[in-house]
């Protein structure tokens, strides 16, 4: 038995006290009709408050006093109303056995039957069967302890003795358990087709007109028929349409009704020769009105509240249904995105319904920088990984979201955005790589205050931000092996394939606008020379240093590409020879490990094809090797009508020796 706390023992104790009293005018009405020749009560409400009593004091901690009471009222009324001491004593051990086990069979059968709390009380017919299944053994019990008792004290045993005991004291208690419990508890959820609150009043005034007429009609009106059966109907009427707690009443009243007028002498109960027939046949009819109607009332309740749950379960589904469209849309967004940083942003935002959601990822120099963002009033930031405290930082770290409901109290938001408009609420989702690696942050901000997430959100944004990492690694990915189709894997210049492309793009652009376009060739002065002295290592590491020193001399529309073995090709968009030559000397001096080398520099003249300008450099190239290399020169410009110089095969030839 569980202990009251002392908030609670108050409560209880008055609870015990009205129980008691409630217990105690019981056994009085009891006591007003009993059987001849054995000092039987006929009725015994008793039975059913004392159920109801412990019942509804269960979990109270107050059961040491209820004992006490219930002993002593017990012992006292039933001496008081001419009970001999014996037999009172045999009273209190009969009435407290059926209590303990009643009590006992319902918290193995129905624990959950009733909490101190307040919480369900009788609420499926399941409940009901285990109720009515511990009031017929506890009636067993305590009426063998009592017919033990009867003949001790009359000297004849009598077996209708014990069936009446068994039957008025089962009936009730499942009558009074049963009622108390449903009026103590809430009704269930009104039926599919139930009446409206105004049509349900006029329904029940109905039942209570129908009902008074037809117990008159039958216990008075025509008194010498049985006739009782058809006022079962009544009782299917308040179950199936009112629910339990009219069907609790309607029991209550009918069978007091019933009892108090077939013991009067009416009704076709009264037509029994013996009175004690009478009353146990008017006391069965109680029991199967009872059990009946609340029966089909608990029924009726458990399909309507299952069928509430199978509606509240399918929205569920379909919200969930929605949320993974939702999910399945934006995942197919970031995987054939071309922005896909911004669309994982776009995803967040419709995912979530935040006002700005920023994309914060590292910068490979100790920051997390915003790389794409959608919304207004987030600004682009930059946070140090080591710096002071951040929100941001630490879901980076830690690998947890952080949700955030007051961001004007919180200590670690960045300064820039406390006190902006639009920022209440945040939520920062880490975006986690399936080797559980952190590639940055997603932060969504709300404009109005959000007390808290809805349950379904933190899930579908982990979801959301697993296919992000996916989609920005992939495309990553792709990046990275464009570029390596595109570029010399020595010295991550453009390759031949990549010039191919980008010069064509720089003649076509030059060819509709007019601007002078200028091609060159480089080539490294002995290069075969120092690879073979130094080694091919220190040849591949010149090459790399002289890709690098002469990016570092050009513009970002100009283009370096390599053009083989130790050759290298130039497109300067907007510059005429003569402007080239600057550039290109810069990138003569820059030549690494003490190398040298030469260049040959043209124009490209609108109309011709770009292979020609670059025979022009190369022949440019070949005349300045043959002046003594280390310098530039600029090709002459040919004739209109003459095509340019192809050069034989053995004039090639020649040229490799002078490099």
């Amino acid at each position: 038995m569980d202990e009251a706390s002392p908030r609670t023992a108050p409560r209880a104790l008055a609870r015990t006290a009205a129980l008691a009293g409630a217990y105690a005018a019981a056994t009085v009405l009891g006591r007003l009709d009993v059987m001849d020749g054995a000092g039987l009560a006929l009725v015994w409400p008793a039975a059913g408050v004392a159920a109801l009593w412990f019942v509804v004091q269960r979990r109270a901690g107050t059961v040491v006093v209820d004992a006490a009471l219930l002993a002593l009222v017990t012992l006292v009324v039933n001496a008081a109303t001419g009970v001999p001491p014996l037999m009172a004593l045999v009273l209190v051990v009969a009435y407290g056995a059926q209590v303990a086990v009643v009590q006992v069979l319902l918290v193995r059968w129905a624990p959950g039957l009733w909490r101190a709390d307040g919480g369900h009380a009788l609420t499926s017919a399941q409940q009901l069967a285990a109720l009515v299944g511990a009031a017929l053994v506890g009636s067993a019990v305590s009426g063998t302890v009592g017919v033990l008792g009867v003949a001790v004290g009359t000297g004849d045993l009598q077996a209708l003795v014990e069936v009446v005991w068994v039957v008025r004291n089962a009936v009730s208690v499942v009558l009074w358990v049963a009622a108390g419990l449903v009026l103590a508890g809430r009704s269930g959820p009104p039926a599919p087709g139930a009446p409206a609150p105004a049509r349900r009043t006029a329904e029940v005034a109905g039942l209570v007109v129908v009902t008074a007429a037809a117990y008159w009609t039958v216990f008075v009106g025509l008194p010498s028929l049985p006739v009782a059966y058809p006022l079962l109907v009544l009782t299917v009427w308040a179950a199936l349409r009112l629910g339990t707690t009219v069907v609790a009443v309607h029991s209550l009243a009918v069978g007091a009704v019933a009892v108090v007028l077939t013991l009067a002498g009416h009704g076709p109960f009264a037509a029994v020769d013996q009175e004690a027939a009478g009353a146990l046949l008017v006391q069965g009819f109680v029991g199967v009105v009872t059990v009946l109607g609340l029966t089909l009332a608990l029924g009726r309740e458990e399909r309507a509240a299952l069928l509430v749950e199978v509606r509240r379960q399918a929205g569920e589904a379909v919200e969930r249904l929605e949320h993974v469209q939702v999910l399945a849309r934006a995942a197919r967004r970031l995987h054939t995105s071309d922005d896909v940083r911004t669309d994982i942003c776009r995803a967040a935002l419709e995912v979530s319904g935040a006002d700005v959601v920023h994309l914060l990822e590292p910068d490979g120099a100790g920051h997390l920088v915003t790389t794409a963002g959608v919304g207004e009033g987030m600004p682009v930031v930059s946070l140090p990984l080591d710096g002071e405290p951040s929100i941001t930082v630490e879901a980076y770290r830690s690998h947890r979201a952080t949700f955030v409901a007051d961001l004007a109290t919180s200590a670690q938001l960045n300064p820039r955005m406390r006190g902006l408009p639009g920022v209440r609420s945040g939520l920062w989702q880490p975006v986690l790589a399936g080797d559980d690696r952190a590639l940055g942050v997603l932060a969504l901000v709300w404009g109005t205050p959000q007390p808290a997430l809805p349950d379904h959100l933190p899930p579908m944004l982990e979801t959301l931000a697993s296919e992000a990492a996916a989609a920005v690694e992939r495309r990553d990915l792709l990046r990275r092996l464009a570029e390596a189709a595109d570029r010399d894997p020595l010295t991550g210049l453009a390759n031949r394939r990549r010039w191919d492309e980008a010069s064509a793009l720089e003649v076509s652009r030059a060819q509709r606008t007019g601007a002078p376009l200028a091609v060159a060739l480089v080539d490294l002065d002995h290069f075969k020379r120092f690879n073979d002295s130094r080694g091919h290592l220190a040849g591949d590491a010149l090459l790399r240093d002289f890709a690098a020193a002469a990016r570092e001399q050009l513009r970002d529309v100009d283009l370096i590409a390599r053009w083989g073995g130790e050759e290298f090709a130039l497109l300067l968009p907007g510059c005429t020879p003569d402007e080239a030559v600057a550039v290109l000397d810069r990138v003569r001096a820059v030549v690494p490990h003490g190398q040298t080398c030469t260049v040959g520099v043209t124009r490209w003249r609108r109309g011709e094809d770009l292979a020609a300008a670059v025979a022009r450099a190369d022949a440019a190239l070949y005349a300045g090797k043959e002046r003594g290399r280390d310098r530039t020169v600029v090709a002459p410009e040919p004739a209109p009508a003459v095509p340019a110089p192809r050069r034989a095969v053995p004039a090639r030839a020649a040229r490799s020796t002078l490099r």
